[in-house]
């Protein structure tokens, strides 16, 4: 398996009781198990995880790659290692949907992964997380997914694709996404976020994101590596974090400058 970078952030989410000061989530994303990603490579990620110590796991989606479903049992297995005080929690991305997402929830749910669509939960006094389903091959529905959540709740959102940020610009929450894999390949100085402001390869991202609609189908407006790229993005009240992700697409298995990453965010509440 190729590089992993443990990503640190501190992060003062609105609503988090006073109590959770230094309440720890980790974010792991697109495992895209398969060919290029197997069991081994997921029960290292399963290692980095744990040192993080985390409170709280979130899985942000892409279970599986292009017809590699086969794949997803014995990775899965590696799951129940993770050592999470409020257990670990998932949502759904777009290869879940395409390769069979009954059965890929199914995998998730026997090995202990609590998968959210479209709905939230309480995991403790004062902080909720939510999930929304795949905004380019699901069928998101954000209003039954915030339903219910209390009006001053810390919210963690969790969104496989980046394009849900517009439509929570009026919610202080904490969004985690992850799909673009940060674009997998990135020139010298300039990383992920700076290919996008390149006119010819931010079209080529473009073009390249659209293949998977070509033959599965989905919703063209959700096409977004170009835009939400990799790292902080902030709309409104609420601030996204898009994960680079572990695994990779299987038409390009390959990373250049920019590693496979393991999020972790240390949570403050709000001063003031």
């Amino acid at each position: 398996m190729w590089r992993v970078d443990v990503s640190r952030h501190g992060v003062t989410l609105p609503g988090l009781p006073p109590d959770l000061d230094g309440f720890r989530v980790v974010q792991l994303s697109d495992f895209h198990i398969g060919l290029f990603l197997r069991a081994k490579a997921v029960r290292r990620a399963v290692s980095l995880t744990n040192a993080c110590e985390p409170d709280v796991v979130v899985l942000t989606g892409d279970f599986v790659n292009y017809r590699s479903l086969r794949f997803l049992p014995a990775g899965a297995r590696e799951l129940p290692a993770l050592q999470s005080r409020l257990g670990v929690y998932a949502c759904l991305g777009n290869h879940d949907h395409w390769e069979g997402v009954e059965k890929v929830r199914v995998a998730l749910q026997e090995v202990g992964v609590r998968v959210l669509v479209n709905e939230s939960l309480q995991i403790t006094e004062g902080v909720c997380v939510a999930a929304v389903d795949d905004m380019m091959s699901g069928e998101p529905d954000l209003q039954a997914t915030v339903h219910g959540i209390p009006k001053d709740a810390a919210v963690i959102l969790l969104s496989h694709n980046p394009t849900i940020l517009p439509q929570v610009t009026e919610r202080p929450w904490l969004v985690l996404s992850g799909h673009t894999h940060g674009g997998q390949m990135a020139l010298p100085f300039l990383g992920p976020r700076g290919m996008t402001r390149v006119r010819g390869i931010r079209w080529i991202m473009q073009k390249y994101e659209s293949l998977g609609l070509r033959t599965h189908g989905g919703r063209p407006e959700a096409v977004c590596g170009h835009r939400y790229p990799a790292g902080w993005f902030q709309e409104g009240e609420a601030r996204m974090y898009v994960n680079r992700g572990i695994g990779s697409n299987q038409v390009w298995p390959f990373r250049y400058n920019c590693p496979a990453e393991i999020a972790c965010f240390t949570l403050a509440p709000s001063r003031g």
